[in-house]
């Protein structure tokens, strides 16, 4: 058997050209016969891997868009949710002052110390922290902490809420009688606490609320009680004085008309003076206190509206 096969190559139109003969070994034209299929098929397997990587790679990041998206969504509900909570649990400390309980939040001090993200938290998110930047990993290991607390808040303050309306359920009568709602509606020119007097220049301990607004605005009774004074006080102006029971006044000050008599009993919104500028008074305003056992205490403390 011939080791070479041999190829003739015949010249075109030239006349010059000569017919060439080509010696090819047998075994080389076996090697190409070979390579050829592998050399396609392997080829091909590199275009369908590419293809599919290409199309992989596209699909990452429209999924990665789609969290990007997700996570800007949830991190303002879970901020939206978070106000909420937080007026909630302002609420319940007002409730608890009123109530005569202890703050829960003190007490549950030890409810947050848990050491970071459960661990069915972290290997639920692991996948999809693969797949995304550290900055959007982080996010997204913030958001799911941060919901866990909002879950761990949410069942405690169920719990708190629960002891709050048994307790107040008990104590009805305490409630009826404590100051919770606003005397009058207008603009807070001057908290409770220290401030610097309008009069002196000096720094005074302030120990009500002024509440500013035009003169023969309503006055409310915060809570049922018994007026025990009014008429004129120093530098109070016109002024009413209402006990609640429990330990509990509260003085109306700066007064422009009284409309109750000493030894009356008032209900809680119903209307006990107009606003006025009696007194020591820069403008109408109604200088509002309230006296736990004759000591002033913060009012709003206890104002829920």
């Amino acid at each position: 058997m011939a080791k070479y096969y041999e190829v003739v190559v015949f010249p075109g139109n030239s006349k010059k050209s000569k017919i060439r003969r080509l010696k090819i070994p047998r075994i080389l034209v076996w090697l190409v016969a070979l390579f050829l299929p592998s050399f396609f098929a392997f080829s091909g397997y590199i275009i369908y891997n590419y293809t599919s990587h290409e199309m992989k790679c596209d699909k990452i990041i429209k999924t990665a868009e789609v969290y990007k998206t997700q996570i800007e969504v949830l991190e303002k509900k879970v901020k939206q949710i978070q106000t909420q909570v937080a007026k909630v649990r302002e609420l319940d400390e007002k409730l608890r002052v009123i109530a005569n309980l202890k703050p829960a939040y003190q007490e549950s001090e030890n409810l947050w110390g848990v050491g970071g993200i459960p661990e069915d938290i972290s290997s639920s998110s692991s996948e999809v922290v693969n797949t995304l930047s550290s900055e959007e990993s982080e996010r997204i290991l913030q958001l799911h902490y941060d919901l866990f607390r909002l879950e761990r808040t949410s069942k405690f303050e169920q719990k708190s809420l629960k002891e709050l309306h048994d307790k107040l359920i008990s104590r009805r009568d305490l409630l009826d009688s404590t100051p919770s709602i606003r005397p009058a509606y207008g603009f807070e020119t001057s908290g409770f606490g220290y401030r610097i007097s309008p009069f002196t220049g000096h720094k005074q301990f302030h120990e009500g609320l002024d509440i500013a607004n035009r003169k023969g605005t309503p006055v409310i009774a915060p809570a049922n009680g018994l007026v025990v004074f009014t008429g004129r006080k120093g530098g109070f102006g016109k002024l009413i004085i209402i006990d609640h029971g429990h330990g509990i006044t509260t003085r109306y000050g700066h007064l422009g008309k009284i409309l109750v008599k000493v030894g009356q009993r008032v209900k809680r919104g119903e209307k006990i003076a107009e606003i006025g500028n009696t007194g020591r008074s820069t403008g109408p305003h109604l200088h509002y206190e309230v006296r736990l056992n004759g000591v002033p205490v913060n009012p709003r403390r206890y104002i829920l509206n």
